[in-house]
C-alpha cells in the first residue's frame, strides 16, 4: 500500500476566480482530475479522469442571522405521540357532542363538547387540507376508437 502524502493541485489565478471566487456560496466544488498519460517501465499508465469533491477556499459561511430566517422546513408545534392523543380526543369529544344532544338532561354540554372537539382537533392539524396531485390523467372521448 502507498503512502497517504497529498496531492498537489495547479490552479491558475484565472481558474481560481471562476471556479472558487465566483461559487463562494458553495462549501465544496465538485472537479474533475484528469490524469495525464507518461511511460512508466515500458508501460503507458494514466489517460483517465476521476470526479471528486474539493473544499472551496472562498467558502464564508452565512451570518447566524441568515440562517435563522431561511425557507426550512415548518415543524410542528406538538409531537407525533401528543397529536395522535389529541386526535383520539377530537374523536372522543366529537361522540361526547352527539350522545349529549340524544341524552334530554345533558343538551346544554353539547356544543361544550363541540369545541372541545374542535379545539383539538386544530391542535392536532386534523384539519389539513389534502396535498393537490401534481397532474391528473383525463378519460378521452373516443375510448372507443382506441380499442378498435
Amino acid at each position: 500500500m502507498g503512502r497517504n502524502t497529498a496531492v498537489k493541485l495547479k490552479v491558475t489565478p484565472l481558474q481560481f476566480e471562476s471556479r472558487f471566487v465566483d461559487q463562494a456560496e458553495m462549501s465544496h466544488v465538485p472537479v474533475k482530475l484528469y490524469i495525464q498519460k507518461k511511460e512508466f517501465n515500458g508501460k503507458v499508465v494514466g489517460g483517465h479522469t476521476l470526479n471528486a469533491l474539493i473544499t472551496n477556499p472562498a467558502f464564508t459561511p452565512p451570518a447566524k442571522e441568515e440562517q435563522q430566517e431561511g425557507e426550512g422546513k415548518r415543524k410542528h408545534l406538538l409531537g407525533k405521540k401528543s397529536r395522535d392523543f389529541l386526535k383520539g380526543v377530537a374523536i372522543g369529544s366529537q361522540g361526547a357532542a352527539i350522545g349529549a344532544s340524544v341524552i334530554p338532561g345533558a343538551q346544554p354540554l353539547a356544543p361544550a363538547f363541540e369545541a372541545a372537539s374542535l379545539a383539538s382537533g386544530a391542535l392536532a392539524g386534523m384539519g389539513k387540507p389534502a396535498k393537490k396531485k401534481r397532474y391528473t390523467l383525463k378519460a378521452k372521448k373516443n375510448s372507443k376508437s382506441l380499442l378498435n
